[in-house]
C-alpha cells in the first residue's frame, strides 16, 4: 500500500504568491499527494490540480488556518509545513516508522537552508545557527544526527496523525504566534512527545534581514500567552526580555558609581558572548563583520517585542 495516500500536507498562508514556489517544489517530489492550502485571498485562476484544495479564512492566526485545513483533511495523517518551506526527498517516508511509537505525538525534523541562497539569505542562515537566536539549533539546523525524543521543534516541519491533532483540541486559534509551542505543551499532558527524525528534512527559505528582525520582534510581541503558562522551560524566553530591561536601566549609571561598573561588566560579557558566537557559527572570514552586526538585533528584537506587548496591554 502506498503510505502517501494516507497523508495530507497542510499549508497556511496569506495569499497564493506566498505559497506558489512551495507548491511547485512539493509537486516535484510528491506528484499526487493531497495538499490543503488555507489562505486569505481567493486564487484568480482555475485550479487544475485535483489533489490540491484551496480554502479561505481572513484570520490572522496561523493556528486557526491550520485548524480549518486539518478539519477539511480526509486522510489518517497530516504533514504541516510553512508556505516558505518545501520538503527534501523522502520527508514523509523517513518519518512514518516513528509514528508507530505509542508515546510519539509528533515527528519533526530539521528545517535547513535551501541549497541556492543569495548573500543576505546566507547570513540569516548563519544567524539561525546561534544558540542566542534559535532554540536547539543543532536539531533545527540538522547537525544532530541521532533520532531521539525532544521537548520542542517548530511546526514548519511536523508529521502526525489527524486524530492526535483533534484529540489535543486543535491549535489555539486566539494565538497569533507561538501556537505550536502551546500545542506541544498541551500534548505533554496527554503523555505524548515530539520525536526528532534527522532525515525528515524541509528546506526553509530565508527572506530579507529586515523581515527576519521584524519577524523576531513579532515573535516576542505575541509571546505573552506562552510566558503566562507555569512552565520551567519558559525561562529560556525570559532571557532577551530581562536583558532589554537591563539596557533601559542606563540612567542609573549616572546616578550610582557601583551600578556603572556593574552595567559595564554585563555589557562586556554580552559583547564577548556575541563575538564568540559569531566566530563559532561563521565559517567564512569575510562574513564575520556582517554576522556580528546583525546578531545583536537578532538577539534583542524578541525582548523589545515582549516589552512593547506589555506596554500595549497597559495602555489598553
Amino acid at each position: 500500500m502506498n503510505i502517501l495516500k494516507n497523508f495530507t500536507i497542510i499549508i497556511p498562508c496569506i495569499e497564493f504568491e506566498d505559497v506558489k514556489d512551495s507548491l511547485k517544489e512539493i509537486r516535484k517530489i510528491y506528484s499526487s499527494i493531497k495538499i490543503i492550502v488555507c489562505l486569505n485571498n481567493k486564487i484568480k485562476f482555475q485550479n487544475k490540480d485535483r489533489n490540491t484544495l484551496f480554502i479561505y479564512s481572513n484570520s490572522k492566526s496561523i493556528g486557526k488556518k491550520r485548524n480549518i485545513a486539518v478539519m477539511a483533511a480526509k486522510t489518517k495523517y497530516i504533514a504541516l509545513i510553512d508556505s516558505d518551506a518545501f520538503p527534501k526527498k523522502k520527508w514523509i517516508e523517513n518519518s512514518v516508522k516513528y509514528l508507530k511509537y505509542p508515546d510519539v505525538g509528533i515527528v519533526s525534523g530539521p528545517n535547513i537552508n535551501p541549497l541556492n541562497q543569495n548573500s543576505i539569505e546566507n547570513i540569516i542562515g548563519i544567524l539561525k545557527k546561534s544558540y542566542l537566536v534559535s532554540m536547539k539549533p543543532g536539531f533545527q539546523r540538522g547537525y544532530e544526527k541521532k533520532a531521539q525524543y525532544i521537548k520542542f521543534l517548530p511546526s514548519v516541519n511536523w508529521i502526525l496523525e489527524k486524530k492526535i491533532f483533534l484529540k489535543n483540541k486543535l491549535m489555539n486559534s486566539k494565538m497569533i504566534r507561538n501556537e505550536d509551542w502551546d500545542f506541544v505543551q498541551r500534548l505533554k499532558d496527554k503523555n505524548l512527545k515530539v520525536f526528532y527524525s534527522p532525515n525528515s528534512i524541509v528546506y526553509h527559505k530565508n527572506g530579507s534581514l529586515s523581515h527576519f528582525i521584524i519577524k523576531r520582534f513579532k515573535y516576542g510581541f505575541y509571546m505573552s500567552d506562552v510566558l503566562n503558562k507555569n512552565n520551567s522551560e519558559n525561562y529560556y524566553f525570559y532571557t532577551p526580555l530581562l536583558f532589554c530591561i537591563f539596557l533601559f536601566s542606563l540612567p542609573l549609571v549616572f546616578m550610582f558609581k557601583i551600578y556603572s561598573i556593574f552595567y559595564l561588566v554585563v555589557l562586556s560579557i554580552f559583547f564577548l558572548t556575541v563575538i564568540f558566537e559569531t566566530l563559532r557559527v561563521t565559517e567564512k572570514i569575510k562574513l564575520i563583520p556582517f554576522v556580528l552586526v546583525f546578531l545583536i538585533p537578532s538577539i534583542l528584537s524578541p525582548g523589545f517585542g515582549i516589552i512593547f506587548s506589555i506596554l500595549n496591554k497597559k495602555i489598553k
